[in-house]
């Protein structure tokens, strides 16, 4: 009976380590990617990108979300980059709540969902960079 409460003990030790392992591992939800030059912080949301890989197309859909300098969610923002060809496209703006989640679309002109090469050196030059950074 002494042996087996042994072997239980060690195997809850093992899973129990073995899972604050992988926790470590789990990357953080949000990154803070830039600062504006007014203060606002634009965070990466890890979780919602998706990648295209296909021939030479290698594409990213993400979005972020921008805080005040008080740490209030402004806006969150939806993109796509093509980072084969270096550029960055907006495809959406969102309302966002107090915790940044998702709570309406603002409607876009056609014409601000053309992709362009950012910039240097400017804000949606550094959204680039960190959302092509895993190729």
């Amino acid at each position: 009976m002494h042996k087996s409460i042994q072997v239980i003990a060690a195997s809850i030790l093992s899973v129990t380590a073995a899972t604050a392992v992988y926790a470590q591992r789990q990357p953080e939800q949000w990154v803070k990617v830039v600062t504006t030059e007014d203060g606002n912080q634009i965070y990466f949301d890890r979780s919602s990108q998706t990648y295209l890989f296909d021939s030479g197309v290698k594409k990213s859909s993400f979005r972020t979300v921008t805080n005040s300098p008080e740490g209030k969610p402004l806006r969150g923002m939806r993109y796509q980059a093509d980072c084969f060809k270096g550029t960055l496209a907006l495809r959406a703006v969102e309302r966002v709540n107090a915790q940044g989640a998702f709570v309406q679309q603002v409607p876009l002109e056609s014409a601000d969902k053309v992709p362009t090469v950012p910039a240097k050196d400017t804000v949606a030059a550094e959204i680039l960079r960190y959302a092509c950074s895993q190729f």
